[in-house]
Formats: structure tokens, sequence, C-alpha cells
């Protein structure tokens, strides 16, 4: 089992070090969002997912692991847990565990906070983007559109308020 309990705990060092990667990406594409440098967006997407796949791929070997480690510890992998894990390991593989998960909680943590922050700029960027589009060009009403229930051209007295014709 003491062999066991050091490989989790090197996938999640792993873990760690790949969600610190992905965490400093997130912080800079807040800032690329907030000084519109949407050119320079394309290359830390590009970095995340490279990151997304190397934790997707440490992932998968810590779900393989989770097997053992519930029937060496008779524990129920559904209720197999860090905390659980801990409970129930020597002294010496229970601080590594628990120190990890000190490391890891805050971590993650953040990262949600920063990619929280992230799409809310991004709907905000979208929505300001739609509105100046809406009042250059004109919204038409969905409702009341430009033909009539025979498929003819209505002729009424609306008019374009915007600057453009919306015609590319």
């Amino acid at each position: 089992m003491r062999q066991t309990l050091i490989d989790l705990c090197a996938i999640l060092e792993e873990q760690k070090a790949v969600l610190k990667n992905m965490l400093e990406l997130a912080k800079e594409e807040r800032q690329i969002i907030i000084s519109g440098e949407s050119d320079k967006l394309e290359n830390v997407i590009r970095l995340e997912l490279k990151e997304l796949n190397k934790l997707g791929a440490i992932e998968k070997r810590r779900t393989q692991l989770n097997a053992q480690i519930a029937s060496e510890m008779d524990i129920p992998e559904a209720e197999l847990t860090v905390t659980a894990i801990a409970e129930k390991a020597q002294p010496e593989e229970k601080a590594a565990i628990r120190k990890l998960q000190g490391e890891l909680t805050p971590l993650i943590e953040e990262h949600t906070a920063v990619n929280k922050e992230n799409r809310q700029l991004i709907e905000s960027h979208i929505e300001y983007s739609q509105t100046m589009l809406e009042l250059m060009v004109g919204v038409e009403d969905p409702l009341n559109n430009m033909y009539g229930g025979d498929g003819r051209s209505t002729q009424d007295d609306r008019k374009r308020k915007g600057l453009f014709d919306g015609h590319a």
C-alpha cells in the first residue's frame, strides 16, 4: 500500500505542476482580454489546450490508481477522496497527502476564479461589440420584418437608424 500512495503523491505533484502552468496561462489570458490584444489570444488558448491534454492524461492515470487504492484501503471507489485516503494512511504518507491537498486546493480555487473572471470579461466584450454593431447597423424587429404575409416586400415608412446598411 505504501508504494501505491507514493505513486498517488507523484501523480498529484504532476497535476499541481500542470495546474500552476494553466493558472499562469489563465492570468495571461486575462491580461490579453483586458488589453484587447485579441491577436495574442489564439496562442495562449493553444497552450492552455496542450496543458489541458497533459492534465487529462495524468488524471487518467490517477483514476486507474483509484481502483487499486480503494481495494487496498477498503474504501468504496465512489467514496474515495484525498481526505478518506489520508485518514487511513500511515503518518508519513498522511502528511505528504495532506500537504499536497493543502497546495492543490487553493490552486484549483484560484484557477476557477480567474477562469470565471475571464469568462465574464469575454461576455462583457461580446455584449459591448454587439451593442456597437446594433448602433451602427440598426436592429431589425424580428416580428415586424421586411416582408408581409404574402412574401412581398412591405412598403412602410420604417427607416434604418444605423449608419451602415448591414450588407457586405
